[in-house]
This record gives C-alpha cells, structure tokens and sequence, in this order.
C-alpha cells in the first residue's frame, strides 16, 4: 500500500466518522431558543439542554442514553446548543467544554455532566428534573 493510498483511506475514515457523529446528534431535541426555555421554567417543566460541537466524539458517545432519556422522560423538553455557534447560549450557561448536558426542574439546574458517557449516569442525572 502506497503512502498516498493510506492517505487518502484515513481521510475517507475519519470523514466518515465525522459525518456518523454530526448524525447523531439530537435528532429529536429542538434548537434552544432562550424564549422557550424561559417559558419552560416559568412552567415547571423537566429541562434537558445538550452542549454539543460537531465532530466531538464524546458527543457522539452520549447519544444512545440521549435517545434512551427522552423514550423514558416523554413530557421533558430537549434542547441543543451548539457550543461553536451558540456563544450567547454558552455564556448564559457557563458551560466550559462541548459534551455537556444540563438539567433544570423549572429554573433550578438540578444536574451538570461534563464529557460523561455513561448511561447510567447519564440517564440518573437527567431523572433529578422529572
């Protein structure tokens, strides 16, 4: 095998990579949009917010207890922040790192995880707000 055929296959790889991890992310939590947000604390309502950046792997590792969070909590509202993007976002919620999920009961942060991808964790982390 050439070096530029090894290359190229290593390109073609991590693209592919990086196209599974943007797939995965949040396919059913809505943009965060402050309006609503404020409106869902006013409410009471069990609040999932998900800092993501694409390309992040341990984003991507988060995603099956994401998905398995929002079968078990039906009635949460799930939101993403994009964390190159959504800098006010970001700011308002002094989050650090990508891969950071927070969880409000109402407007009470009840849990933070930081780079955790652990679904049991996760998924117990997320149940303080229900």
């Amino acid at each position: 095998m050439t070096y530029r055929s090894l290359t190229l296959r290593t390109l073609i790889l991590a693209s592919l990579l990086t196209l599974s991890a943007e797939a995965t992310i949040a396919r059913d939590a809505a943009v965060y949009q402050a309006a609503e947000f404020a409106a869902a604390q006013q409410q009471e309502k069990h609040v999932i917010i998900e800092v993501f950046k694409k390309g992040c792997p341990t984003c991507a590792a988060q995603q099956p207890a994401l998905e398995k969070a929002r079968q078990q909590f039906p009635d949460a509202v799930f939101m993403i922040v994009d964390f190159q993007h959504d800098t006010d976002a970001v700011s308002q919620f002094k989050v650090v790192k990508q891969s950071t999920i927070l969880v409000f009961k109402g407007g009470t942060e009840v849990a933070r995880l930081v780079g955790e991808t652990d679904q049991t964790a996760i998924l117990a982390a997320i149940a303080k707000g229900a």
